[in-house]
């Protein structure tokens, strides 16, 4: 797709508050791969509520999740069918070529099934390795995701806490797993963190998502997280975070999965809208 520079402008007009994500300070990793993460590493998550890993894939692995995200996204399967389109292109999706949807694609889900080379991934041991330390349990998978973030007009993500959507009880630790395949950088809407705001849920509201109300961000602790290709951010499923539109000619292609610990249970829908919700609630945003 051709665009030209003042339908671009309109894409990157923002919906949200022009300072509601701050980039004054980076969050710092853990640099040489998942080999180095040690006890004070994993102490850190627990008091913080992130970790992040430098150099955790090669360029083959890289390569790997690319190709595979191209595969589901360009219809080598044909009867997968978990991609949402960026909210612009949804009326126009069924008239794209392989090569538009895949530059106009918001995210690719439940693909564990279906793509080898991101169940691979998925289930590195090197990655699983870690993830075991930081629930001090055996992972078992929960979600799993790509997100496209599209050059010029990915939308925002807003800030909001992972486990408002998983039904599981609020001292059961989820652990997201954000992993980098283009560098992720402030201009093309890489991830945005509260570290320590995983102690207690926040109340949702039905805005521009399911979401945490602008006003009751702490901005003046946003951290951004910036990631070479390969490197991954650990993140409890507690933490405040969200990521602004892509501004960038850049694409930010990333996977995101989740994990949970084997012993854990399931709470009902109700239960969690009990927690999360603001329903029945003296709150407004």
């Amino acid at each position: 797709m051709a665009f030209t520079p003042n339908q671009i402008k309109s894409f990157q007009k923002l919906d949200y508050p022009a300072d509601l994500y701050q980039f004054g300070r980076a969050a710092q990793g853990v640099d040489g791969g998942f080999g180095k993460v040690a006890t004070g590493h994993i102490q850190h998550f627990r008091d913080h509520g992130y970790l992040i890993v430098n150099d955790a894939f090669d360029n083959n692995e890289i390569q790997q999740g690319k190709k595979g995200i191209r595969n589901l996204v360009g219809q080598k399967y044909p009867d997968f069918s978990g991609i949402q389109i960026e909210p612009r292109f949804i009326k126009q999706q069924e008239k794209l070529t392989v090569d538009e949807r895949i530059h106009s694609t918001r995210k690719a889900f439940n693909f564990l099934q279906t793509e080898p080379l991101l169940k691979d991934l998925f289930y590195a041991p090197k990655l699983l390795k870690v993830v075991s330390k930081l629930l001090d349990d055996t992972p078992v998978h929960l979600q799993d995701m790509a997100l496209l973030k599209p050059a010029n007009f990915g939308a925002e993500k807003p800030w909001h806490q992972d486990c408002a959507y998983f039904n599981f009880p609020l001292d059961v630790t989820i652990v997201g797993v954000w992993i980098a395949l283009d560098e992720a950088k402030s201009e093309n809407g890489c991830m945005h963190i509260i570290p320590g705001s995983h102690k207690k849920p926040k109340i949702h509201f039905k805005k521009r998502d399911w979401q945490i109300c602008d006003t009751d961000i702490d901005r003046k602790n946003d951290f951004f997280v910036p990631l070479k290709p390969g490197g991954v951010l650990f993140f409890h499923g507690l933490i405040h975070h969200g990521t602004p539109s892509n501004q960038s000619d850049q694409s930010r292609w990333a996977l995101q999965f989740h994990y949970r610990p084997q012993n854990a249970c399931e709470i009902s829908n109700d239960d969690r809208l009990s927690i999360f919700g603001s329903q029945g609630k003296d709150a407004d945003c």
